[in-house]
Protein backbone atom coordinates (compact mmCIF):
# COMPACT_ATOMS: atom_id res chain seq x y z
CA UNK A 1 0.00 0.00 0.00
CA UNK A 2 1.38 3.40 -0.97
CA UNK A 3 1.33 6.66 0.97
CA UNK A 4 -1.27 7.92 -1.53
CA UNK A 5 -3.51 4.92 -0.73
CA UNK A 6 -3.20 5.59 2.99
CA UNK A 7 -4.00 9.26 2.45
CA UNK A 8 -7.17 8.25 0.58
CA UNK A 9 -8.23 6.01 3.49
CA UNK A 10 -7.49 8.79 5.95
CA UNK A 11 -9.59 11.23 3.93
CA UNK A 12 -12.51 8.77 3.78
CA UNK A 13 -12.37 8.07 7.52
CA UNK A 14 -12.25 11.77 8.36
CA UNK A 15 -15.29 12.41 6.18
CA UNK A 16 -17.24 9.65 7.97
CA UNK A 17 -16.22 10.98 11.37
CA UNK A 18 -17.18 14.52 10.35
CA UNK A 19 -20.60 13.33 9.14
CA UNK A 20 -21.15 11.54 12.46
CA UNK A 21 -20.03 14.49 14.57
CA UNK A 22 -22.25 16.92 12.67
CA UNK A 23 -25.35 14.69 12.44
CA UNK A 24 -28.45 15.59 14.45
CA UNK A 25 -31.61 13.58 15.02
CA UNK A 26 -34.53 15.99 15.43
CA UNK A 27 -37.29 14.52 17.56
CA UNK A 28 -40.58 16.34 18.09
CA UNK A 29 -42.29 15.80 21.45
CA UNK A 30 -46.07 16.25 21.31
CA UNK A 31 -48.42 16.29 24.28
CA UNK A 32 -50.26 18.32 26.88
CA UNK A 33 -48.61 19.85 29.92
CA UNK A 34 -48.48 17.35 32.75
CA UNK A 35 -48.07 14.31 30.52
CA UNK A 36 -44.43 13.94 31.52
CA UNK A 37 -42.75 15.18 28.34
CA UNK A 38 -39.74 16.68 30.13
CA UNK A 39 -39.27 13.58 32.25
CA UNK A 40 -39.43 11.43 29.13
CA UNK A 41 -36.81 13.58 27.38
CA UNK A 42 -34.50 13.27 30.39
CA UNK A 43 -34.98 9.50 30.56
CA UNK A 44 -34.06 9.09 26.88
CA UNK A 45 -30.97 11.26 27.37
CA UNK A 46 -30.06 9.62 30.67
CA UNK A 47 -29.52 12.97 32.34
CA UNK A 48 -31.49 16.06 33.23
CA UNK A 49 -31.51 18.34 30.20
CA UNK A 50 -35.14 19.56 30.34
CA UNK A 51 -36.70 21.30 33.36
CA UNK A 52 -39.26 19.19 35.21
CA UNK A 53 -42.22 20.33 37.26
CA UNK A 54 -43.74 23.14 35.19
CA UNK A 55 -47.51 22.90 34.82
CA UNK A 56 -47.74 25.64 32.22
CA UNK A 57 -48.65 24.70 28.66
CA UNK A 58 -45.78 25.09 26.19
CA UNK A 59 -46.47 28.23 24.14
CA UNK A 60 -43.34 28.11 21.98
CA UNK A 61 -41.21 25.28 20.65
CA UNK A 62 -38.48 24.54 23.20
CA UNK A 63 -35.34 22.77 22.04
CA UNK A 64 -33.05 20.60 24.17
CA UNK A 65 -29.87 19.23 22.60
CA UNK A 66 -28.09 16.18 23.93
CA UNK A 67 -25.24 14.33 22.19
CA UNK A 68 -26.62 14.98 18.73
CA UNK A 69 -30.27 14.35 19.59
CA UNK A 70 -32.41 17.48 19.44
CA UNK A 71 -35.61 17.13 21.44
CA UNK A 72 -38.20 19.78 20.60
CA UNK A 73 -41.07 20.20 23.03
CA UNK A 74 -43.76 21.41 20.62
CA UNK A 75 -46.53 23.88 21.54
CA UNK A 76 -50.14 22.76 21.57
CA UNK A 77 -51.84 22.28 18.20
CA UNK A 78 -55.12 24.06 17.52
CA UNK A 79 -54.60 27.11 19.72
CA UNK A 80 -55.10 30.72 18.66
CA UNK A 81 -51.37 31.17 18.18
CA UNK A 82 -50.83 27.75 16.56
CA UNK A 83 -53.95 26.95 14.48
CA UNK A 84 -54.30 23.39 13.25
CA UNK A 85 -54.63 24.44 9.60
CA UNK A 86 -51.07 25.85 9.45
CA UNK A 87 -49.46 24.08 12.42
CA UNK A 88 -47.28 21.71 10.38
CA UNK A 89 -46.05 24.46 8.05
CA UNK A 90 -45.54 27.04 10.80
CA UNK A 91 -43.35 24.70 12.87
CA UNK A 92 -41.67 23.11 9.84
CA UNK A 93 -42.51 19.61 11.02
CA UNK A 94 -41.52 18.18 7.64
CA UNK A 95 -37.91 18.71 8.72
CA UNK A 96 -38.18 16.44 11.77
CA UNK A 97 -36.81 12.89 11.87
CA UNK A 98 -39.36 11.42 14.27
CA UNK A 99 -42.15 12.29 16.69
CA UNK A 100 -43.18 11.08 20.12
CA UNK A 101 -46.80 11.69 21.10
CA UNK A 102 -46.94 11.61 24.90
CA UNK A 103 -50.03 11.24 27.04
CA UNK A 104 -50.63 10.30 30.65
CA UNK A 105 -54.35 9.83 30.14
CA UNK A 106 -55.91 9.51 26.71
CA UNK A 107 -55.21 10.75 23.21
CA UNK A 108 -56.75 14.10 22.32
CA UNK A 109 -58.09 15.31 19.00
CA UNK A 110 -54.90 17.23 18.22
CA UNK A 111 -52.78 14.13 18.98
CA UNK A 112 -54.85 12.02 16.61
CA UNK A 113 -54.70 14.70 13.91
CA UNK A 114 -50.91 15.01 14.10
CA UNK A 115 -50.43 11.24 14.09
CA UNK A 116 -52.58 10.97 10.98
CA UNK A 117 -50.76 13.82 9.24
CA UNK A 118 -47.19 12.87 10.15
CA UNK A 119 -47.28 9.07 10.43
CA UNK A 120 -49.96 8.09 7.93
CA UNK A 121 -49.80 10.78 5.25
CA UNK A 122 -46.09 11.67 5.47
CA UNK A 123 -44.76 8.30 6.73
CA UNK A 124 -42.67 9.95 9.43
CA UNK A 125 -41.73 7.68 12.36
CA UNK A 126 -44.29 8.46 15.06
CA UNK A 127 -44.43 6.79 18.47
CA UNK A 128 -47.45 6.79 20.79
CA UNK A 129 -46.28 6.82 24.42
CA UNK A 130 -48.63 6.33 27.35
CA UNK A 131 -46.44 7.71 30.11
CA UNK A 132 -46.84 7.35 33.89
CA UNK A 133 -48.06 3.77 33.51
CA UNK A 134 -46.78 3.03 37.03
CA UNK A 135 -49.30 5.50 38.46
CA UNK A 136 -52.10 4.04 36.32
CA UNK A 137 -51.32 0.54 37.60
CA UNK A 138 -51.41 1.72 41.20
CA UNK A 139 -54.66 3.64 40.70
CA UNK A 140 -56.45 0.79 38.93
CA UNK A 141 -55.36 -1.68 41.57
CA UNK A 142 -56.60 0.61 44.33
CA UNK A 143 -59.83 1.78 42.65
CA UNK A 144 -60.89 -1.24 40.59
CA UNK A 145 -58.81 -4.14 41.96
CA UNK A 146 -57.22 -4.70 38.53
CA UNK A 147 -53.96 -6.55 38.11
CA UNK A 148 -51.01 -5.00 36.29
CA UNK A 149 -51.73 -7.02 33.14
CA UNK A 150 -55.41 -6.07 33.24
CA UNK A 151 -54.51 -2.39 33.53
CA UNK A 152 -52.05 -2.62 30.66
CA UNK A 153 -54.71 -4.24 28.45
CA UNK A 154 -57.28 -1.61 29.44
CA UNK A 155 -54.95 1.32 28.73
CA UNK A 156 -53.76 -0.16 25.42
CA UNK A 157 -57.30 -0.80 24.18
CA UNK A 158 -58.35 2.75 25.06
CA UNK A 159 -55.60 4.14 22.83
CA UNK A 160 -56.34 1.72 19.99
CA UNK A 161 -59.96 2.88 20.04
CA UNK A 162 -58.69 6.41 19.32
CA UNK A 163 -56.53 5.44 16.33
CA UNK A 164 -57.81 2.35 14.52
CA UNK A 165 -54.61 1.92 12.49
CA UNK A 166 -52.59 1.24 15.65
CA UNK A 167 -51.79 -2.19 17.04
CA UNK A 168 -50.47 -3.18 20.46
CA UNK A 169 -46.90 -3.24 19.19
CA UNK A 170 -46.97 0.43 18.21
CA UNK A 171 -48.08 1.70 21.63
CA UNK A 172 -45.46 2.17 24.33
CA UNK A 173 -46.39 2.05 28.00
CA UNK A 174 -43.66 3.78 29.98
CA UNK A 175 -42.67 5.41 33.21
CA UNK A 176 -39.89 7.97 32.96
CA UNK A 177 -39.23 7.29 36.65
CA UNK A 178 -38.54 3.62 35.90
CA UNK A 179 -36.91 3.59 32.46
CA UNK A 180 -35.74 -0.03 32.63
CA UNK A 181 -39.33 -1.30 32.95
CA UNK A 182 -42.32 -1.83 30.67
CA UNK A 183 -41.82 -0.56 27.11
CA UNK A 184 -39.18 2.11 27.64
CA UNK A 185 -36.17 0.07 26.38
CA UNK A 186 -38.25 -1.09 23.39
CA UNK A 187 -39.18 2.52 22.62
CA UNK A 188 -35.52 3.52 22.39
CA UNK A 189 -34.72 0.50 20.25
CA UNK A 190 -37.59 1.20 17.87
CA UNK A 191 -36.73 4.90 17.55
CA UNK A 192 -33.14 4.00 16.63
CA UNK A 193 -34.38 1.37 14.16
CA UNK A 194 -36.61 3.98 12.51
CA UNK A 195 -33.57 6.02 11.55
CA UNK A 196 -31.05 5.23 8.84
CA UNK A 197 -27.32 5.55 8.36
CA UNK A 198 -25.49 8.14 10.41
CA UNK A 199 -28.69 9.38 12.08
CA UNK A 200 -29.32 5.90 13.44
CA UNK A 201 -25.75 5.76 14.75
CA UNK A 202 -26.11 9.19 16.33
CA UNK A 203 -29.33 8.28 18.16
CA UNK A 204 -27.83 5.04 19.47
CA UNK A 205 -24.74 6.89 20.67
CA UNK A 206 -26.82 9.57 22.42
CA UNK A 207 -29.56 7.47 24.03
CA UNK A 208 -29.21 6.27 27.60
CA UNK A 209 -28.28 2.71 28.57
CA UNK A 210 -31.44 1.04 29.88
CA UNK A 211 -30.96 -2.44 28.37
CA UNK A 212 -28.28 -4.94 27.39
CA UNK A 213 -29.38 -4.53 23.78
CA UNK A 214 -28.49 -0.84 24.01
CA UNK A 215 -24.99 -1.73 25.22
CA UNK A 216 -24.46 -4.05 22.26
CA UNK A 217 -25.65 -1.40 19.80
CA UNK A 218 -23.40 1.18 21.42
CA UNK A 219 -20.42 -1.15 21.29
CA UNK A 220 -20.76 -1.41 17.49
CA UNK A 221 -20.77 2.39 17.23
CA UNK A 222 -17.78 2.48 19.57
CA UNK A 223 -15.78 0.20 17.29
CA UNK A 224 -16.37 2.61 14.40
CA UNK A 225 -15.24 5.54 16.54
CA UNK A 226 -12.09 3.66 17.55
CA UNK A 227 -11.31 3.01 13.88
CA UNK A 228 -11.71 6.71 13.05
CA UNK A 229 -9.30 7.73 15.78
CA UNK A 230 -6.89 4.98 14.73
CA UNK A 231 -6.83 6.50 11.26
CA UNK A 232 -6.05 9.87 12.84
CA UNK A 233 -3.04 8.25 14.55
CA UNK A 234 -2.02 6.80 11.21
CA UNK A 235 -2.19 10.29 9.73
CA UNK A 236 0.05 11.48 12.54
CA UNK A 237 2.54 8.80 11.47
CA UNK A 238 2.73 10.37 8.02
CA UNK A 239 3.37 13.84 9.42
CA UNK A 240 7.14 14.23 9.95
CA UNK A 241 7.18 16.99 12.56
CA UNK A 242 9.91 16.40 15.18
CA UNK A 243 8.68 16.38 18.78
CA UNK A 244 5.00 16.43 17.86
CA UNK A 245 4.09 12.75 17.77
CA UNK A 246 3.57 11.90 21.43
CA UNK A 247 1.56 15.04 22.15
CA UNK A 248 -0.67 14.41 19.14
CA UNK A 249 -1.13 10.72 20.00
CA UNK A 250 -2.04 11.65 23.57
CA UNK A 251 -4.63 14.12 22.31
CA UNK A 252 -6.10 11.51 19.96
CA UNK A 253 -6.46 8.93 22.72
CA UNK A 254 -7.85 11.51 25.14
CA UNK A 255 -10.59 12.53 22.69
CA UNK A 256 -11.40 8.89 21.92
CA UNK A 257 -11.74 8.00 25.61
CA UNK A 258 -14.07 10.92 26.22
CA UNK A 259 -16.38 9.91 23.37
CA UNK A 260 -16.52 6.30 24.54
CA UNK A 261 -17.38 7.39 28.09
CA UNK A 262 -20.20 9.59 26.81
CA UNK A 263 -21.65 6.84 24.64
CA UNK A 264 -21.87 4.39 27.55
CA UNK A 265 -23.18 6.94 30.03
CA UNK A 266 -20.01 6.92 32.12
CA UNK A 267 -20.24 10.56 33.11
CA UNK A 268 -20.96 12.35 36.36
CA UNK A 269 -24.22 13.73 34.93
CA UNK A 270 -25.57 10.30 34.02
CA UNK A 271 -24.45 8.71 37.28
CA UNK A 272 -26.27 11.49 39.13
CA UNK A 273 -29.41 10.88 37.05
CA UNK A 274 -29.39 7.18 37.93
CA UNK A 275 -29.15 8.03 41.61
CA UNK A 276 -32.20 10.29 41.34
CA UNK A 277 -34.33 7.87 39.32
CA UNK A 278 -33.53 4.71 41.29
CA UNK A 279 -34.75 5.16 44.88
CA UNK A 280 -32.54 3.56 47.51
CA UNK A 281 -29.74 2.63 45.13
CA UNK A 282 -27.25 4.91 46.88
CA UNK A 283 -27.79 2.90 50.07
CA UNK A 284 -26.45 -0.30 48.53
CA UNK A 285 -22.74 -1.12 48.89
CA UNK A 286 -22.83 -2.80 45.48
CA UNK A 287 -23.83 0.42 43.69
CA UNK A 288 -21.34 2.53 45.61
CA UNK A 289 -18.58 0.06 44.72
CA UNK A 290 -19.55 0.17 41.03
CA UNK A 291 -19.77 3.97 41.11
CA UNK A 292 -16.32 4.33 42.66
CA UNK A 293 -14.91 1.92 40.10
CA UNK A 294 -16.41 3.99 37.27
CA UNK A 295 -15.14 7.27 38.75
CA UNK A 296 -11.61 5.83 39.02
CA UNK A 297 -11.88 4.43 35.50
CA UNK A 298 -12.91 7.83 34.12
CA UNK A 299 -10.27 9.71 36.11
CA UNK A 300 -7.48 7.35 35.02
CA UNK A 301 -7.60 8.61 31.44
CA UNK A 302 -9.28 11.98 31.93
CA UNK A 303 -6.05 13.94 31.58
CA UNK A 304 -3.03 13.88 29.29
CA UNK A 305 -0.91 12.48 32.14
CA UNK A 306 -2.93 9.27 32.20
CA UNK A 307 -2.70 8.88 28.44
CA UNK A 308 1.05 9.46 28.53
CA UNK A 309 1.34 6.54 30.97
CA UNK A 310 -0.38 4.36 28.37
CA UNK A 311 1.99 5.59 25.67
CA UNK A 312 5.00 4.89 27.91
CA UNK A 313 3.73 1.33 28.39
CA UNK A 314 3.70 1.05 24.62
CA UNK A 315 7.22 2.46 24.71
CA UNK A 316 8.85 0.34 22.02
CA UNK A 317 6.10 0.92 19.49
CA UNK A 318 6.09 4.67 20.19
CA UNK A 319 9.86 4.91 19.76
CA UNK A 320 9.75 2.95 16.51
CA UNK A 321 6.87 5.08 15.28
CA UNK A 322 8.67 8.32 16.10
CA UNK A 323 11.93 7.13 14.54
CA UNK A 324 10.82 5.35 11.38
CA UNK A 325 8.56 8.13 10.16
CA UNK A 326 11.57 10.24 9.22
CA UNK A 327 12.85 7.55 6.87
CA UNK A 328 11.66 8.26 3.32
CA UNK A 329 8.49 6.48 2.20
CA UNK A 330 8.87 3.04 3.84
CA UNK A 331 9.53 4.57 7.26
CA UNK A 332 6.40 6.68 7.05
CA UNK A 333 4.32 3.66 6.06
CA UNK A 334 5.65 1.68 9.03
CA UNK A 335 5.01 4.62 11.35
CA UNK A 336 1.45 5.02 10.09
CA UNK A 337 0.80 1.30 10.55
CA UNK A 338 2.12 1.30 14.10
CA UNK A 339 0.06 4.36 14.97
CA UNK A 340 -3.07 2.67 13.63
CA UNK A 341 -2.47 -0.59 15.49
CA UNK A 342 -1.47 1.18 18.71
CA UNK A 343 -4.66 3.24 18.84
CA UNK A 344 -6.86 0.31 17.76
CA UNK A 345 -5.40 -1.93 20.47
CA UNK A 346 -5.85 0.63 23.22
CA UNK A 347 -9.27 1.74 21.94
CA UNK A 348 -10.76 -1.74 21.72
CA UNK A 349 -9.48 -2.64 25.19
CA UNK A 350 -10.91 0.56 26.63
CA UNK A 351 -14.18 -0.02 24.79
CA UNK A 352 -14.53 -3.49 26.31
CA UNK A 353 -13.91 -2.12 29.81
CA UNK A 354 -16.40 0.72 29.32
CA UNK A 355 -19.08 -1.70 28.08
CA UNK A 356 -18.42 -4.01 31.03
CA UNK A 357 -18.75 -1.19 33.56
CA UNK A 358 -21.89 0.08 31.83
CA UNK A 359 -23.43 -3.40 32.07
CA UNK A 360 -22.52 -3.72 35.76
CA UNK A 361 -24.24 -0.39 36.37
CA UNK A 362 -27.31 -1.47 34.41
CA UNK A 363 -27.60 -4.76 36.30
CA UNK A 364 -27.46 -2.89 39.59
CA UNK A 365 -30.20 -0.52 38.44
CA UNK A 366 -32.32 -3.50 37.33
CA UNK A 367 -31.89 -5.21 40.68
CA UNK A 368 -33.05 -2.06 42.48
CA UNK A 369 -35.79 -1.07 40.03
Amino acid sequence: MSIEDINDLIKEAKEKQKAFDEATVKCGIIGLSGSGKSSLINAIAGERIAPVGSTEQTMEAQSFLHAGIEFVDLPGCGTEKWPQSTYIQDLELEEYDCFIIVTSNRLYESDIYLHDEMATKRTKPCFIVRNKIDIAIQDEQHDNDLTENETILKVTNNIIESISSLNKGSIYLTSARQPTKWDFPKLLGDISDSQEGVKQEKFIAGMAVWSKEAIEKKRKIGLKIVSWFAVTSAANGLNPVPGLDVAVDAGVLLSMVKKINEIFGLTEEQLSYIEKTTPGITDTPEFNGIKQGIIKFIAKYAAVEGILIVLRRMGTKVVIKNTTKFLPFVGQLVSAGIGYKMTTSFGETYLDEAAEKSELLLLEVLSNG
